[in-house]
């Protein structure tokens, strides 16, 4: 009897074991799953152009002026093109012109679909100099056979980081991902959103990037696969729609949105975040200037960025009076007031409460509220002379000049 009392209770001690077992194994399973679903990451140095397809005239200026203007370098490859495409324009002179009337003076193309041909030290000598290249629309999976893991592949990231851009729309923005949606090699199977091969760039990674996406009804084809890799963040970028990235954001440039699907739901009148339920089918969508954090996965306006530490006689530097440039009634007081900076709207007899500003970087402060941005500009000396006051970082929007007034 006492034989069995000790088994019952050896067998109720091992049953426990393995219940706790169990239950641990499946909390730190949950953990990596929601560490992994928690994380992206963009390039340190450079900046990505990821479009949707069809590029606006004032989409393509901002990829100009960040490819480094009339002295950008820029390398172009079209290998998601077809044969016909190619055959059709073998010297690319009709592409080459594109990129010209766009304000490109220095283009130089690269094409091949031999993969020993990408790995050559010959094929790549180009990118070694680059500031820009410039993926082109097609088949992402052509891009994909041609160059993954080639020394082409290592010469893109290191024009990254030099503090190039690497741009692209359509097939050209779904290869710098880290999973290639859209992957399958038939016809039928390229309104799969899952399909061989999957791996792409990943210039950024843990990131699924779709293109044409509210434009061809593809918006719930997401889903499908965050059921089978729920660590992605999904992206989908409409028609005449980029993102540009930059660090651990981007930020929404051109006419339509850009669906994101993170496991949460972005509220824009209240601008609030909710958490969805496990498997809850919704997506929210970001427009032009919204700004997003990929490391944090969750809408970047100025009330959730942390502020740099600054010093008093930093602080200092950026006390004064500021004149618009095309005004002599309405100016900006930045002041000091108990260990803050803040900025104070004046016209003529009106003078507003003072409002907080924020250092965000080197000569980069910004205000929670108005989610305004303000750039200040220095002499050859390094003397503050003025600042640029935006809507937002990466793009124009609302800029105004104010050159600061000496006394």
């Amino acid at each position: 009897m006492n034989q069995k009392n000790n088994l019952l209770e050896i067998s109720k001690t091992l049953f426990a074991l393995l219940l706790l077992f169990s239950l641990n194994s499946c909390e730190d399973s949950e953990q990596k799953v929601t560490k992994t679903r928690s994380r992206s990451m963009g390039p340190k140095n450079g900046a990505l152009f990821i479009g949707g397809g069809g590029i606006t005239n004032d989409m393509w200026k901002v990829f100009f002026d960040l490819a480094g203007g009339t002295s950008a370098k820029l390398v172009v490859i079209p290998t998601a093109f077809d044969e016909n495409s190619i055959n059709y324009d073998p010297e690319f002179k009709i592409l080459e012109r594109q990129f010209r009337v766009r304000g490109f003076e220095n283009i130089t193309f690269l094409q091949t679909r031999d993969t020993a041909i990408a790995n050559s030290d010959a094929f790549v000598a180009p990118l070694k100099t680059a500031t820009a290249v410039w993926l082109t629309g097609g088949r992402q999976w052509r891009t994909a056979d041609t160059y993954l893991h080639t020394k082409t592949h290592q010469e893109l990231r290191k024009v990254l980081n030099r503090g190039g851009i690497i741009g692209g729309h359509s097939a050209g923005a779904t290869i710098q991902g880290s999973y290639l949606v859209r992957g399958d090699r038939s016809e039928d199977g390229n309104y799969n959103i899952m399909g061989d091969p999957d791996e792409g760039f990943g210039f950024i990674t843990n990131v699924a990037i779709d293109q044409h996406h509210l434009e061809r009804n593809r918006q719930y084809d997401m889903f499908e696969l965050l059921k089978v890799h729920p660590q992605l963040l999904g992206i989908g970028v409409d028609k005449n729609t980029a993102i540009v990235v930059q660090g651990n954001e981007f930020e929404v440039i051109g006419d339509r949105y850009v669906a994101i699907y993170d496991g949460t739901f972005w509220s824009d009148y209240f601008n609030e975040i909710d958490t969805l339920e496990t498997g809850k089918g919704k997506f929210y969508l970001l427009e032009n200037g919204d700004k997003y954090n990929l490391q944090e996965r969750r809408v970047q306006r100025n009330r959730f960025l942390t502020p740099i530490a600054m010093t008093p006689a930093e602080q200092n530097e950026y006390v004064g009076t500021y004149l618009f440039e095309k005004s002599k009634v309405f100016w900006n007081n930045i002041v000091l007031e108990n260990d803050t900076l803040k900025f104070q709207v004046v016209r003529r007899s009106i003078v507003r409460d003072p409002i907080p500003i924020y250092p965000y970087g080197k000569d980069v402060f910004f205000d929670m509220d108005a989610e305004l941005w303000f750039h200040f500009k220095r002499d050859s000396l390094g003397n503050i002379v003025g600042f640029d006051k935006k809507t937002h970082q990466f793009i124009g929007g609302l800029n105004q000049r104010f050159d600061k007034i000496t006394e």
